[in-house]
């Protein structure tokens, strides 16, 4: 390639209006200068879309879109339709992180071994002030090899998001590949895809991605209606891909389904869940009655917690499950840092 090759970040947003300008500015200041950014708002009511026009005035690599609010997914393939078809790589990222001035310049030059996908580490910042990072020691893996470093990728969280990652624009637009309409779940599948296409990723050693935690933020604030349909998808695309590439132990892939499961009974709790107790009841029998599940959780690998809450879904009973996650989300409410660091356990 004889020209600066061109990223493209993608940014959906939805009344971002205290952290916008944080995240728009780690961008437009990357040292690396060949890129475009456009930013989605997604049918924001607050001050969202004057902040982005005022920053696109300053600065004409920012593009802002504005759509009717549909969630992040769609907001996402709006931007993948509408981006330059020039565009060589292409970077997402939540309206409320921030990413190192060096992030760009790093991974694409990291890019120049071919890799359809490079990843780089990233840290939690906690409202403590406080942080966690979550990284691995640099290496190329070609796809032949992903049989023995898959699962090694997603113990160390680096597949779950779909931010963290320069990638091919090539390998998302000659591929078809979309986000799924859902506002939960949909980064994974995204990822699935890709995964599925490519040829080679290389991991960087190195955090440039931050993770800005919120006062009150948790793994229970939302309800998602269909949280359970898509965990059940996940996972059967994760047999898949372990089909695929040759994945003997695949008992980390299992962990992740029953962490899903149970965030599953968690979201019952969430403040804008509008279910009575007796659907609630209901939702759990299904759940805990779906022989996929009883099969996927059965021996499950984790520690203590894990097994413990495994063993109540076994005993079969909707009331005493949908009991113990009112009492895990209560704790979930009560520290959501701790929840945090338990989602994103290494």
């Amino acid at each position: 390639m004889n020209r600066t090759p061109k990223v493209t970040v993608i940014i959906p947003a939805y009344n971002a209006e205290k952290y916008i300008e944080g995240s728009v500015g780690s961008v437009l200041g990357q040292s690396y200068k060949e890129l475009e950014l456009i930013v989605v708002d997604d049918g924001s009511k607050d001050s969202t879309p004057a902040l982005l026009e005022k920053m696109a005035a300053a600065d004409g690599r920012l593009s802002p879109m504005r759509v009717p609010n549909g969630g992040p997914a769609v907001a996402r393939n709006r931007a993948l339709e509408a981006m330059d078809v020039n565009t060589d790589f292409v970077m997402f990222m939540d309206a409320d992180d921030i990413v190192e001035p060096d992030t760009l310049e790093y991974a694409v030059g990291a890019a120049e071994n071919g890799s359809d996908m490079v990843i780089f580490g990233f840290t939690i910042m906690n409202t403590d002030g406080t942080h966690n990072d979550y990284c691995e020691p640099g290496k190329t893996v070609t796809r032949p090899q992903l049989s023995t470093e898959l699962a090694g990728l997603y113990k160390a969280n680096l597949l779950n998001q779909v931010w963290g990652k320069l990638y091919r624009a090539d390998l998302i637009m000659e591929n078809g590949i979309r986000f799924q309409d859902y506002r939960w779940g949909e980064d994974r599948l995204f990822i699935f895809d890709c995964l599925e296409k490519l040829e080679k990723l290389t991991v960087l050693p190195e955090c440039k991605y931050r993770y800005i935690m919120h006062e009150g933020e948790s793994l229970i604030t939302k309800y998602y209606d269909k949280k359970f349909s898509v965990c059940l998808q996940a996972d059967d695309r994760v047999q898949e891909l372990c089909r695929e590439f040759g994945v003997e132990d695949e008992g980390y892939f299992r962990y992740m389904f029953v962490k899903s499961i149970f965030s599953c009974f968690t979201n019952l709790f969430s403040p804008s869940c509008k279910l009575t107790h007796r659907e609630k009841l209901a939702y759990v029998r299904d759940v805990i009655g779906n022989g996929h599940v009883r099969r996927r959780s059965r021996g499950v690998a984790g520690g203590f917690p894990a097994r413990a809450l495994c063993a109540v879904m076994h005993t079969g009973s909707a009331g005493l499950t949908l009991f113990t996650f009112r009492i895990v989300s209560a704790v979930g409410r009560a520290a959501p840092k701790l929840f945090l660091r338990l989602k994103h356990r290494k």
